[in-house]
């Protein structure tokens, strides 16, 4: 048993974290492959696509979960989702305060590498804070929906509020799991379930600590914001914003003779939200106009925030990137925001990121190609961008891929859920250099 803890105590944060993940989805694999959890049995690469996709908050499915599952297969799906969504080693920190257990150094440095937080100091506090406003938060989500479902099913009150729970915690931890068939497609113009399931995925998408400073017990102040909560707000706020307003020009082009104005303006607005990486949709992705798709695809690669249940190379990336080009061609050697300088290593830390995140997702296209000639390559493309963002939308061709296929959009969506940085970081070993080189340009461009 020494031994044990001593190998234990050995492991770094990054193993530790693909360790516990990787624990939790073999065992919610071999949960879902038990008799009892399904209806009519599922193959070993389903179940592990199955736990993979909700251990890792995505909603990629290969089977249809209300028939393919039972109640318990179900429930399953639903604590994969949340122990996925909230990350193993902080709830069993969580758990250990509430029994009163001492909370070591390594334990404060796991729970900040879970949460991908820079400091230490107050971090328990910051645990309990993402508890406390995960239940919360999912619980009025569940009474709102629940006051919808009910009306919807007035007959079967249980089933109406497992529906609510379900979806309330789908959203919130941006997994897109659905115990609907076709998804949320019978409530495209129910405003009460849009509006509910879409500030669910934002406040799950926004990020712990960005919840945490807003403070719902205290009126927010901006000005006491950190940078990184303001530009988190902000970036959310342009990208749904800039999202809907393209995606409503788009649809209403190609839908219009067929449904309203209204009609096209609350499935513009959802599908603004969701690839930030929720995965609900309300109207099916496969039937939109290219260009609506490609707008989503680009949604879906910048993801959510950081600290957050969602995936994708993250706002604060896209921000640091976007505000680096655009000082560069002002002229500017320094840039910031809101009278704030963004620091250089931040600005190299988000190149890496991005170029990291896009050769992985080329990697994973390319191995599907090989694996899967026979699929379009517009439908591999898409799936692999929701794979590694954590998304959970697709073009319909999730359960037509072969083994292989399958085992490849695993492996995307368990790197997309660890992290760019966390998967690299193992493999390439960062050595502090005391040394530097003389500078020369070169031709850029």
């Amino acid at each position: 048993m020494n031994k044990i803890l001593d190998f234990l105590n050995r492991i770094t944060p990054e193993y530790l974290l693909l360790g516990t993940f990787a624990i939790l989805i073999v065992t919610g694999t071999l949960l879902l492959m038990t008799p009892d959890f399904t209806t009519h049995g599922i193959t070993a690469i389903n179940a592990l696509f199955t736990s993979t996709s909700a251990a890792c908050v995505t909603g990629l499915i290969v089977v249809d979960t209300p028939h393919a599952f039972t109640f318990w297969g179900q429930l399953v799906i639903l604590m994969l989702i949340q122990i996925g969504g909230l990350g193993v080693m902080t709830l069993t920190t969580f758990f250990a305060v509430l029994s009163g257990r001492r909370i070591t150094l390594r334990d404060r440095i796991i729970v900040a590498s879970t949460l991908n937080v820079n400091r230490y100091g107050g971090i328990i506090r910051l645990l309990v804070a993402v508890v406390r406003y995960t239940f919360l938060i999912e619980s009025a989500g569940a009474m709102i929906l629940f006051f919808k479902f009910y009306q919807y099913f007035p007959h079967r009150p249980w089933y109406a509020l497992w529906q609510s729970i379900f979806h309330s915690v789908s959203a919130f931890c941006n997994a897109g799991f659905s115990l609907f068939s076709n998804n949320l497609e019978n409530f495209t113009n129910d405003p009460l379930i849009n509006i509910t399931i879409m500030a669910l995925i934002v406040l799950g998408g926004l990020g712990f600590v960005v919840l945490s400073e807003i403070d719902f017990n205290n009126r927010p102040r901006w000005k006491k914001f950190s940078l990184t909560t303001k530009v988190v707000l902000s970036t959310t706020a342009f990208l749904i914003v800039s999202g809907f307003a393209i995606l409503m020009a788009v649809n209403y082009s190609y839908l219009h003779t067929k449904m309203g104005v209204g009609t096209i303006a609350w499935i513009s607005l959802f599908q603004a939200v969701t690839p930030r990486t929720a995965g609900f949709d309300t109207y099916p992705i496969s039937h939109l106009p290219v260009a609506s798709q490609l707008v989503i695809i680009v949604l879906m690669f910048i993801g959510g925030s950081p600290g957050s249940t969602a995936g994708g190379i993250k706002t604060t990336t896209f921000a640091t990137i976007l505000l680096r080009t655009v000082g560069f061609f002002r002229g500017k050697d320094e840039f910031g925001f809101l009278g704030k300088r963004i620091s250089h290593s931040s600005f190299r830390k988000s190149v890496s990121v991005f170029f990291l995140s896009l050769f992985t997702i080329l990697s994973g296209l390319f191995m599907l190609t090989l694996t899967d000639p026979n699929m379009a390559f517009k439908s591999l493309l898409f799936e692999v961008f929701s794979a590694f963002g954590t998304v959970g939308l697709d073009l319909g061709v999730s359960s037509s891929l072969s083994s292989a296929g399958k085992f490849i959009i695993v492996l995307m969506m368990y790197v997309g859920r660890m992290g760019i940085v966390t998967v690299f970081a193992i493999f390439l070993k960062r050595r502090i250099t005391h040394y530097s080189y003389p500078n020369e340009d070169i031709m850029i461009g």
